[in-house]
């Protein structure tokens, strides 16, 4: 899921991110996926398909406290959520982003380290570019 981000949900997921930990403090950016087709275009014609992108549906902040039950009711393993929970008690906030993507029945767990923008940066240029972006914010909770 990461490899697809465009450039705005980048910048949400930091907003989410920024804003979720300011507010409860550590946990994950959860992010609703569906997979969208883009317009029939040549050069993006591969194999008899179309090229297809991840759209973000929807975002919002998990906390820790609320992260395993929601791990739970998606039936993940045991071991995984241990790795998921010390992940989330071990990442920067100020430079990190654990994000839990979900499409259909599938999860995916990704921590982005090290990116262009720090969560905080993130935040910073959603809120200075908020009429650009305030139609994206109402669907995200935190």
């Amino acid at each position: 899921m990461s490899k697809g981000l465009n450039f705005t949900n980048f910048l949400l997921i930091g907003y989410t991110a920024w804003k979720g930990f300011s507010k409860v403090g550590r946990g994950v950016v959860f992010c609703q996926i569906k997979k969208v087709d883009l317009p029939q275009v040549p050069f993006l014609h591969v194999r008899g398909k179309y090229h297809t992108a991840d759209e973000i549906v929807s975002t919002h902040f998990l906390a820790k406290t609320e992260l395993v039950a929601y791990l739970h009711e998606w039936m993940v393993g045991k071991e995984t959520v241990i790795r998921i929970v010390q992940a989330v008690d071990s990442y920067n906030p100020q430079q990190d982003m654990i994000i839990l993507a979900k499409e259909g029945s599938q999860i995916e767990v990704d921590i982005l380290q090290n990116s262009v923008m720090t969560p905080i940066e993130c935040y910073q240029q959603v809120r200075q570019n908020w009429n650009e972006f305030s139609g994206y914010i109402s669907q995200i909770k935190i």
